[in-house]
């Protein structure tokens, strides 16, 4: 039996509606005795397809351009907004999208285990947020299903995608906090497969210990069993319809690959959900783990790709910031594990590295996250995550300094200056060749470390160098270079660097301090509402244009006029069923001068006859429903 979202208030009043429902197009009041007791949207699993829906959606695409984000997924920045609420996401939407993030990585978003005597403290609190009850949407820290939708649907009118994790190999460890329709043993591996008080004790080099025990004592699926399969399939295609993009798998690792144990079909099944890019936590190290075949597993099932977690580098990059020495051959390698580097997830830190009790990166302060996000930000391979800890916290303060509650938004870390600026280096220098030298003449700066990226072809435009300089004033004139001809001006400090001939020329790079040097672009763009099919009579189409000048809009009825960035045009009262109008746009790029251009085509369509069937509860003399068909019209029946 195939999991089904919780049922909906109206049909526990006996309301069902046909699956014929176009998405959006119908909207269903209940009205008894005079008395509204209900109102909802009438919706049909839309079988989304996240990448046409945002790469392939000019709309999107005017968004994302308009911010310089990147076209995939994979080679642009995530913003790991820890322990956020889909509220406080939306609420930041605007300075994400300007401090240059691709996409936004969102908390578990299932029915959680709440302790409610820590209300939202971080401290012995935060990681109920990996311990899911079911498989339905919304908790307390996240919020609800409808805030989740609204958030994607601010996220892609900024041209940025989401990314929500997802804790799909495990439940609490409460028996008693999971819901009931979850509570049946065949779900989960029996406690006594493995030692320990609650079948927790496990041997890492042990593959089926890894993935059959309970980690932490933690409820472990039965991923081999179908039903739970089709469950957690159901459950993420939900959230994809709802507009997330993307899943991180938590203790991915310790899911089986279908080439192990029981032959189990679960990452084969629940990965086939419509997003466009999925990746795990799968950690580089541990004996018999095939970390290439994860990777390569999740990458497999988005048309935007996915992968697995750089946790060797990461170490690599905090151990380097520990020692001031950031020799660039140590630096060099992604340590891939074999896999293509737009396969991994790089960090400096991970929310593990900085929660756990071990705190490994919890005592980073601000300045080593700016340098080694120099690094790791501006490679040309990884999908770099940048964590956000929570306010007032890490480095010389306490790990939770209890500033800020789960669901708020952590400190600004993730808008730095420094930071923002090496997003909108590696959005300007996506698809680029790169090269780490350490600065100098001799490239013996180990304090110092330049990582290029470039084209060869006489462009300085598309060229550029993130520097993270953890020692004293350097010098650059004499230092080797691949970068082209031309000035570069540093977009966090100010100041510019020259070359000529394969050499820095002139230029510093500031002590202690991250520089960037490249040369910004503006972005130029026209676009619309993009073609779609309407069934009320008319339809409202926006115009938008970023950087642009000569603004003018033509409709092949031979409608025609100029605009400004927002106006809007209201079509369709002059059409018939069946006909269709072509919408052109046209501006110049104010820097530029170059012609834009974008078109669109609107049809007007029959309304689709849809069926309602209403059951009348015996102790009622009427049921009145009515029905909203899109266009103004209201029908009435009584029963």
């Amino acid at each position: 039996m195939k999991h089904r979202k919780p049922t909906p208030a109206w049909q526990k009043l006996g309301l069902r509606v046909s699956k014929k429902l176009a998405v959006g197009a119908t909207a269903l009041a209940t009205v008894f005795g005079g008395l509204a007791v209900a109102s909802v949207s009438a919706q049909a699993s839309t079988d989304r397809n996240s990448y046409a829906d945002t790469v392939g959606n000019p709309t999107f695409e005017a968004a994302r351009k308009k911010y310089g984000l990147t076209k995939e997924m994979k080679n642009g920045a995530i913003l790991h907004a820890w322990m956020w609420s889909f509220n406080t996401i939306t609420e930041h939407m605007d300075e994400i999208a300007e401090a240059g993030y691709t996409s936004i990585q969102t908390e578990p978003m299932s029915k959680i285990k709440v302790n409610d005597a820590n209300g939202k403290k971080f401290t012995e609190n935060w990681y109920y947020v990996y311990q899911p009850t079911n498989t339905s949407i919304g908790n307390f820290v996240v919020g609800s299903e409808d805030d989740l939708k609204v958030m994607t649907a601010a996220a892609h009118a900024h041209g940025i995608r989401i990314i929500v994790d997802v804790v799909a190999n495990h439940f609490t460890a409460d028996w008693n906090a999971i819901d009931s329709d979850w509570q049946k043993s065949e779900y989960f591996h029996a406690r006594n497969s493995c030692s320990g008080s609650g079948g927790d004790n496990i041997d890492y080099s042990n593959r089926w210990q890894v993935t059959h025990c309970h980690l932490l004592g933690l409820w472990d699926l039965n991923t081999a069993n179908p039903e739970v399969a089709n469950r957690m399939h159901d459950f993420l295609k939900t959230a994809v319809n709802d507009g997330v993009d993307g899943f991180r798998f938590d203790a991915g690792k310790h899911v089986e690959l279908p080439n192990e144990f029981d032959g189990s079909q679960y990452w084969t099944t629940i990965l086939q959900n419509g997003s466009q890019y999925q990746y795990g936590e799968v950690l580089q190290g541990d004996s018999g783990l095939d970390y290439k075949a994860y990777a390569n597993l999740y990458a497999k099932y988005g048309e935007g790709g996915g992968g697995a977690t750089a946790s060797d580098y990461g170490k690599t990059i905090r151990s380097a910031l520990w020692s001031k020495n950031l020799n660039a051959g140590n630096l060099m390698s992604l340590r891939n594990g074999g896999v293509n580097d737009d396969q991994l997830v790089t960090w400096v830190e991970s929310h593990d590295n900085y929660a756990n009790s071990d705190k490994e990166s919890t005592y980073l302060t601000n300045d080593q996250i700016r340098f080694g996000w120099a690094v790791v930000g501006a490679r040309a391979g990884g999908a770099p995550l940048f964590f956000n800890r929570p306010k007032a916290s890490g480095g010389n303060q306490p790990q939770f300094a209890e500033a800020s509650q789960l669901g708020d938004a952590g400190d600004d870390m993730w808008k730095d200056t420094a930071v923002a600026a090496v997003n909108h280096f590696r959005n300007a220098m996506d698809g680029e060749a790169e090269y780490l030298r350490n600065c100098g003449s001799e490239q013996n700066n180990n304090s110092c470390l330049m990582v290029e990226r470039y084209k060869t072809d006489n462009n300085a435009g598309n060229d550029g160098v993130s520097i993270a300089n953890m020692g004293g004033d350097q010098n650059l004139a004499g230092t080797p270079t691949k970068l082209d001809d031309g000035t570069y001006t540093d977009q966090v400090n100010g100041g510019t660097i020259t070359v000529s001939n394969g050499k820095i020329t002139s230029g510093t790079a500031k002590g202690d301090a991250v520089s960037v040097y490249f040369n910004t672009s503006v972005k130029e763009s026209v676009s619309a509402t993009v073609s779609k099919k309407f069934s009320s009579n008319t339809i409202k189409v926006t115009l938008n244009a970023s950087n642009a000048t000569n603004l003018t809009y033509s409709l092949s009825n031979g409608k025609n006029g100029s605009f400004v960035d927002g106006d809007s045009l209201t079509i369709g009262g002059d059409m018939e069923i069946g006909d269709s109008v072509t919408l052109t746009v046209k501006g110049t790029g104010a820097e530029s001068g170059e012609a834009l251009e974008f078109t669109a085509t609107y049809t007007k369509v029959e309304v689709q006859a849809n069926t309602i069937y209403a059951t009348k509860p015996s102790g009622w003399s009427k049921m009145y429903a009515y029905v909203y068909t899109g266009d103004g019209a209201t029908a009435k029946n009584n029963a």
